[in-house]
């Protein structure tokens, strides 16, 4: 049996509010969407799809307070686990 997800709605400083869904079990964020019963849409929190490989981006959300160098990481050395550190 397939548990539902836990959900709280949270209030933005617009006032606007939004639901928030967790996994039941290890409270890791499953999506976001409208408070109401039949959402028309739904934000997908990436950790939470088994095909995220397969899946590009098309926009970039909730930027404003992003630091300039968390948008362009392509520059940074990069390492398979266990490798540079």
């Amino acid at each position: 049996m397939v548990a539902s997800p836990k959900k709280m709605v949270k209030t933005a400083e617009s006032g606007s509010k939004r639901a928030q869904a967790f996994c039941p079990e290890c409270g890791s964020p499953l999506y976001g969407a409208a408070p109401v019963d039949d959402p028309p849409s739904f934000l997908l929190r990436v950790g939470a799809i088994r095909q995220r490989a397969q899946l590009q981006p098309k926009v970039q959300v909730w930027c404003r307070s992003a630091l300039d160098w968390a948008l362009d990481v392509r520059t940074v050395p990069r390492f398979a686990k266990g490798q540079g550190t």
